[in-house]
C-alpha cells in the first residue's frame, strides 16, 4: 500500500511548481516589457471558465460570482488496479447540479462555497430524490497580483473546510448516499496569466490542491462505503486531492477555447465492522487515481456574463471509475 508520506511528497512537488512558475514568469516580465497591443489584447478578453480549474481570489471588493453547474456523470466502467477497465451491466450514473457561490470580502481576499445537489441511478434502481451533498467553504487570499500586461502571474492560497451535510450512512438505498460524514480541510495553492498568442488572449492557470479528512464516522446498514443491511463499524477515509493545469485560448473577445487537464489522486479509505452475521471484518481499499481531460467551448456576452459547455472524460486510472461527464454552466458577476 502506498504511504501517505508519497502524498504529502506530491503535494510539495505541486506546491514547488507553482511557486517557480510564478517566480520564473515574474522574472520574464522584467525582460521584455509588453507593447500597448498586447495590453489592449489581454484586457479586453472575457473569460467563462475553464471546466475544472479552480478560480483564484477577486479583486474587486464587494464583487459576487454565481455561477450554476449542471453535469451528467455517464460511467464507462470501472479502472482495475492494473489500470484495465472492467465494464459493467449496472453502472451507476448521476446527475449533479452545484453553483459556485463567491464574494470578494476586500481586492486580495475571496470567500467561496459550492453547495451541491445530486440523482444518481443505474440499471436496477435509482436514487428516491434529489440529495444534499456535503457543503465545502473557502477562504481564498491573492499573494501576487495578476499583471496580463507585464505576464506576471497570480498566485492564490486556499484554506477551507467541508462540512459533512451529505447523507452517508443507514440509507434507504445505496444511491442515496451524497456525502462521506466527515469534516474535511481543503489546502492548496492557485496560479493564472494570461499571454498574447498569436495576436489573441492565452490564460493560463495551475493549481494543486488536497483534501485531509480529520475524522472517521460511525455507519450502519447500507452506507456511501459500501456497506449493506445489517452492518456496524466506522470508515475513515484517506487524504485524496489533484493538481492540473488548464489553458484557455480566445478567437476573439467572446469566443474561447479551453482545455483542462487533472491528475486526481486518493489515499485508501478503511472501513471496519461487523456485517448482519456479527462477522467482523476490516478493509482498506488500495490508493487510486485517475487523468482526465475536459475540452470546452466559451462564449461571454458581456465581461460579467459568460456561458461554458465541454465534457470531462477519464483517459486513466486506476481502482477508480471510468466516466465520461458533459457539463454545462453560466457564469453570472455582480
Amino acid at each position: 500500500m502506498i504511504s501517505i508520506n508519497k502524498y504529502r511528497y506530491i503535494l510539495y512537488i505541486q506546491t514547488v511548481c507553482i511557486i517557480s512558475y510564478t517566480i520564473l514568469t515574474n522574472a520574464d516580465a522584467q525582460v521584455t516589457p509588453p507593447s500597448q497591443q498586447t495590453t489592449n489584447t489581454l484586457n479586453e478578453q472575457r473569460y467563462t471558465g475553464s471546466l475544472l480549474s479552480p478560480s483564484g481570489a477577486m479583486t474587486t471588493a464587494g464583487l459576487w460570482a454565481i455561477e450554476p453547474y449542471a453535469q451528467i456523470t455517464i460511467s464507462r466502467g470501472r479502472y482495475l488496479s492494473n489500470g484495465n477497465v472492467q465494464n459493467s451491466k449496472n453502472r451507476t450514473d448521476n446527475f449533479i447540479n452545484f453553483t459556485l457561490v463567491k464574494y470578494a470580502v476586500t481586492n486580495h481576499f475571496s470567500v467561496q462555497s459550492t453547495p451541491q445537489i445530486r440523482y444518481a441511478w443505474n440499471g436496477r434502481t435509482t436514487a428516491s430524490s434529489l440529495h444534499f451533498a456535503d457543503l465545502p467553504v473557502e477562504l481564498q487570499y491573492r499573494l501576487i497580483d495578476q499583471n496580463n500586461p507585464k505576464y506576471i502571474p497570480s498566485l492564490t492560497t486556499i484554506l477551507g473546510m467541508t462540512f459533512p451535510t451529505g447523507n452517508y450512512s443507514n440509507l434507504g438505498r445505496s444511491l442515496d448516499g451524497a456525502g462521506n460524514g466527515t469534516y474535511t480541510v481543503r489546502f492548496g495553492l492557485q496560479s493564472q496569466a494570461a499571454y498574447k498568442i498569436f495576436n489573441r488572449a492565452l490564460r493560463i492557470r495551475v493549481w494543486g490542491v488536497g483534501r485531509q479528512p480529520l475524522n472517521s464516522v460511525n455507519i450502519k446498514n447500507i452506507s456511501n462505503y459500501g456497506t449493506s443491511l445489517g452492518y456496524q463499524g466506522n470508515a475513515r477515509p484517506g487524504l485524496f486531492g489533484n493538481t492540473g493545469f488548464s489553458v484557455e485560448y480566445g478567437f476573439n473577445k467572446e469566443w474561447l477555447f479551453s482545455f483542462d487537464f487533472v491528475y486526481d489522486w486518493a489515499r485508501g479509505t478503511r472501513v471496519r465492522g461487523t456485517n448482519k452475521n456479527a462477522v467482523y471484518n476490516r478493509n482498506i481499499t488500495g490508493a487510486s487515481h485517475d487523468i482526465q481531460i475536459a475540452p470546452a467551448i466559451e462564449y461571454n456576452w458581456t465581461p460579467k456574463i459568460g456561458a461554458i459547455v465541454g465534457t470531462a472524460l477519464t483517459v486513466n486510472g486506476h481502482n477508480t471509475n471510468d466516466f465520461i461527464q458533459p457539463q454545462f454552466a453560466i457564469m453570472m458577476l455582480f
